[in-house]
């Protein structure tokens, strides 16, 4: 669930009121979130000017009329932040006169195998833990039940793990593969989980797979997906073969916006978390079917506030009309984030989350992963004005101990990587991964599960 154990271990009162506190703003008026997140708007960005030598430079000249645009809620015209210039000025985004205590930093790859990394703060942990655990609340987890996480984890050796802080069956999808399918479904019957959180790709294979072999009826009470985009017969393959409703959520590592589904399947920007900008103002990259790129201004994370940040992923507006559910968000109607094929291994196993392999190496400031066959896989790297030798040595290091030895791993250092045709760089394109997301088994026809509590 991406909670950090020892902020509820250290806090658990402070991530209680957060908690509590969201359960009732969820709720609210429009015209007391309004002045809420305008309120919020006014300390960042005077924060900011006031603490953050980056912002300083760029925004001082703009401080006389944040007033202004608070009251309309639009910082279009302020310069936006970029993943690159995260990377280039990432000690000129520290806020100054800030202890270090209770700070961390995470990384991240995004979308396009760009390594970041971010500082985060207490503050943000906190209310990151609070958030989370609301996301889960609204389709119907509680705190502490079983369920089972298929995610990264490259230090593994085995296909399933218990993590008794979490209560949570762990399986590293670096083991992917057909042969570890009865394994999974033995497993799962016997922990009876609350839920299943997995990366779509990677469920929606092994449902295929436990479709050929005759396999079902785990008695999943539902599924979460997450860190890439839900395609729509993904959706349908895995509500068809395990017989419950699939939700989603969208966040990043960097904690720049958070959009899930609640118990009605439709998706809620939460409010409290960031000033998430309509896709309707002409920020960003636009794309066909009125996307636009979602642009966004943190909360709760004074140490590196992120003013107009441009996540890279594209959001679709909602059609303006209230959720049964009767949450006071707007509602989006599609996000387009990660989207990526899986590398497959000459053993069988099928390979997601590779952007592992690039976060010790500062020097790459794009990649991409391009597997022709299963014998092998070229990385094309774009360099930064960092880059060292000692970069493509460590992410060959990295993606070996993730493939192993019988691949082919060829490094190519390259000027640019073209967009695709939604204007995003796909980190994956492998013929063999997207041969088995197109061999899917309820991609035809979707599922009536969904769409109500």
């Amino acid at each position: 669930m991406k909670f950090r154990l020892s902020d509820y271990a250290t806090h658990p009162l402070a991530i209680k009121r957060l908690h509590d506190e969201l359960l009732k703003s969820q709720y609210w008026a429009p015209a007391q979130r309004r002045e809420w997140v305008q309120e919020r708007l006014e300390r960042t960005l005077r924060h900011a000017v006031k603490n953050v030598p980056y912002y300083r430079r760029t925004l001082g000249p703009y401080e006389s009329r944040f007033n202004e645009m608070i009251d309309r809620l639009d910082l279009s015209e302020l310069p936006t932040l970029s993943k690159q210039d995260v990377r280039v000025h990432f000690d000129e985004l520290c806020a100054e006169g800030t202890s270090n205590t209770e700070k961390n930093t995470v990384r991240t790859s995004g979308t396009t195998g760009t390594p970041t990394r971010f500082l985060m703060d207490r503050e943000s942990n906190l209310h990151q833990f609070a958030s989370m655990w609301r996301v889960l609340n609204w389709v119907g987890y509680r705190f502490g039940n079983r369920f089972v996480d298929f995610k990264a984890d490259p230090d593994k050796r085995i296909p399933a793990t218990y993590d008794a802080r979490q209560n949570c069956l762990v399986f590293p999808v670096e083991h992917l593969k057909r042969d570890n399918v009865l394994l999974y479904v033995r497993a799962i019957r016997a922990f009876r989980p609350a839920l299943i959180k997995t990366y779509p790709t990677t469920l929606n294979l092994v449902c295929h797979w436990m479709k050929e072999l005759g396999l079902d009826d785990l008695q999943v009470k539902r599924v979460v997906c997450c860190a890439e985009t839900l395609r729509d017969h993904h959706r349908a393959t895995i509500e068809k073969v395990m017989r419950c409703p699939v939700y989603d959520f969208y966040a990043q590592n960097e904690r720049a916006a958070l959009i899930s589904t609640c118990e009605w399947g439709r998706y809620h920007v939460h409010e409290e978390y960031s000033f998430v900008e309509s896709p309707s103002k002409e920020v960003g990259r636009s794309a066909p079917g009125g996307s636009m790129e979602a642009v966004t201004t943190t909360f709760h994370n004074l140490a590196m506030p992120l003013i107009r940040y441009q996540t890279g992923d594209l959001v679709t507006p909602g059609d303006g009309t209230p959720c049964e559910c009767e949450r006071t968000y707007r509602t989006v109607g599609r996000i387009d984030g990660r989207l990526q094929d899986m590398i497959v291994a000459p053993d069988g196993r099928y390979l997601a989350s590779l952007e592992h392999a690039f976060f010790d190496a500062p020097g790459v400031q794009m990649s991409q992963i391009v597997q022709e066959t299963t014998a092998g896989i070229e990385v094309k790297i774009v360099k930064a004005e960092d880059f060292v030798a000692e970069d493509l040595d460590r992410v060959e290091a990295r993606l070996r101990g993730m493939i192993g030895d019988e691949m082919v791993i060829e490094l190519s250092l390259v000027d640019s990587i073209p967009a695709g045709e939604n204007g995003k760089i796909p980190f994956v394109i492998s013929k063999p991964g997207s041969q088995a997301a197109q061999d899917d088994p309820g991609a035809a026809e979707p599922s009536s599960v969904a769409g109500g509590p």
